[in-house]
């Protein structure tokens, strides 16, 4: 799924695109668009939407309709919608970017998307294959979020935002008590990942199509108002 700097860089542009400035406002989109990722691995599948159906897979999509049919009435709510234009990037990156770039692959080199099936990965553009332990390190697909901040920074509008507090609609999934410390530890990186970055020491990315995750980003960015 796409990294939460990628969550905040879209939430950013849409802010910016749709000149929102109300302060209170702003900052409850920005916190509902990166709280799922602050749920801890065991509470991902409740936060993240993910069905009975695609859990058991390696790549476990958010189910948007069940999202909707919970909270479609409160999407008014910038908390909210927030949450949603999350789920809707990390389906995408799921039903779009993974399927074009990406196979997975078993033992015997058969497709394959259980979670506990599944032995490699192949990048499809340039026909590498790789273990599955390697594959997701920060040598190839994990380290590649990383050499991606210093191209988001410099091209997308990223709004940093002190304090993680809200007065909003709860959303049953979140638990407020135990993603506290984790928000501000995100909220904190990414304001400190944003004024110290050097873009002059970018590198290339191993296994991930930049332009391509920017198509999608852009694509959330044009229809998370449309709903």
């Amino acid at each position: 799924m796409p990294g939460y700097v990628i969550h905040m860089a879209v939430a950013s542009k849409i802010v910016e695109n749709k000149g929102i400035t109300d302060e209170k406002y702003i900052r409850a989109f920005l916190v509902g668009n990166i709280i799922p990722d602050a749920m801890d691995r065991n509470n991902k599948k409740e936060s993240h939407f993910w069905d009975e159906l695609t859990y058991a897979n390696l790549n476990r999509i958010p189910n948007l309709d069940d999202f909707l049919s919970k909270y479609k009435s409160k999407l008014n709510d910038p908390f909210v919608l927030g949450y949603y234009t999350h789920l809707m990037l990390d389906n995408l990156f799921v039903n779009e970017y993974w399927k074009e770039h990406f196979r997975l692959l078993n033992q015997y080199g058969e497709d394959e998307n259980s979670y506990n099936l599944v032995k490699y990965i192949k990048v499809i553009a340039d026909d590498k294959i790789y273990d599955r332990e390697r594959f997701f390190s920060d040598e190839l697909y994990y380290g590649d979020y990383d050499r991606m901040y210093s191209y988001i920074f410099k091209d997308w509008p990223i709004i940093c935002i002190e304090k993680s507090e809200l007065d909003c609609i709860p959303i049953d999934e979140i638990n407020y008590v135990d993603v506290k410390d984790k928000l501000s530890d995100m909220i904190r990186e990414i304001n400190t990942k944003h004024s110290k970055l050097d873009y002059s020491q970018r590198e290339s990315l191993k296994v991930l199509d930049l332009e391509h995750i920017y198509t999608l980003m852009n694509k959330v960015v044009s229809s998370v108002w449309g709903i």
